[in-house]
């Protein structure tokens, strides 16, 4: 165990302190904070609250899927309790809490609750892949590296799609990646058999995609004074969500600045004013992450003792 923690101090630090040493040589680049005011922030902490709920409803249209009803405190607490675990623990540890919750309070297999987690990410990556053709082929968005994104989204949204149509196979090998590839699959065909539910789950995600773009759009324009388009910073905040890939560090601390600096410098924005956006959404996530996590993890724990004390008085 102290093996592992000194594992996650040394990957957490390799990831942050090379932000930290390019602050420190651009210290020109805190300026940009003195452009933020107390409504932009507050706007970002309602849109990441949207966020988190539209995330919930997404938990909630899975579970039905297995005849598990979930009330409100739960579809609507557990993704903060989530967030708030991917925080404090290394390799998304608050996804290992959720199934844990889902397990003990509604007997839903740890087994199924990481094959509908592969495919709702293979059913967000589809939808980004598709948000960033459609964007890339708006009439005044014109990008040097137009044909180079688009044969990303392409291949993204191709890859996907392949599971669909093509005949189920699984991939050789009992290694991770192959037993995570297989999950997801297994995950797949159970979502993709259910037209009505893969709707439902395209259009919140669809809704997620869009208030991640609108919460890049407003850190960008609170931090900068030159007027950016839309759908460039709609791009980068796509090339963010592909960060939860690499999920290493808690909160992935240091991996998401890492990818929001570089797709800003690789699309002309300015690497050091995706640092700054990514620095300033990171901070205002926070803050309901921290408030309304605690607050969830004590009613959803209380829900869970009360549940568990029932089924022992009626064995009794």
């Amino acid at each position: 165990m102290k093996n592992r923690q000194i594992w996650l101090i040394v990957a957490t630090g390799v990831f942050i302190a090379p932000i930290a040493v390019y602050i420190n040589s651009q210290r020109h680049l805190l300026e940009y904070l003195k452009n933020v005011n107390l409504s932009t922030v507050a706007y970002l902490i309602v849109i990441m609250i949207l966020f988190q709920i539209t995330n919930g409803l997404i938990l909630r249209e899975v579970a039905s899927k297995f005849n598990i009803k979930l009330i409100r405190k739960e579809w609507f607490g557990l993704p903060f309790v989530t967030s708030m675990g991917n925080y404090i623990t290394p390799f998304s540890g608050g996804m290992i809490a959720r199934a844990s919750y889902l397990k003990y309070r509604h007997s839903f297999p740890y087994a199924q609750f990481v094959s509908v987690l592969g495919a709702s990410y293979l059913v967000y990556f589809w939808v980004a892949g598709i948000a960033g053709i459609i964007t890339l082929m708006l009439p005044f968005e014109r990008s040097m590296l137009y044909w180079e994104l688009i044969l990303f989204f392409a291949g993204v949204v191709l890859a996907i799609s392949s599971l669909a149509m093509l005949p189920t196979v699984k991939i050789p090998g009992s290694n991770w990646v192959a037993v995570s590839l297989n999950n997801a699959i297994d995950g797949w065909i159970l979502i993709k058999r259910d037209l009505l539910l893969l709707v439902k789950l395209a259009l919140y995600t669809l809704a997620n995609i869009l208030l991640n773009g609108l919460t890049f759009w407003l850190a960008f324009v609170a931090l900068s004074d030159s007027s950016l388009s839309f759908g460039t910073i709609f791009l980068i905040s796509l090339f963010s969500s592909f960060s939860i890939l690499i999920k290493i560090t808690p909160g992935n601390l240091g991996i998401s600045e890492a990818i929001i600096t570089f797709s800003s410098g690789f699309l002309g924005v300015g690497a050091g004013l995706g640092l700054m956006v990514s620095l300033l959404i990171r901070a205002a996530s926070m803050i309901p992450i921290f408030t309304l996590g605690p607050v969830f993890s004590f009613v959803l724990t209380r829900e869970l003792t009360a549940h568990r004390s029932d089924d022992k008085s009626e064995t009794v």
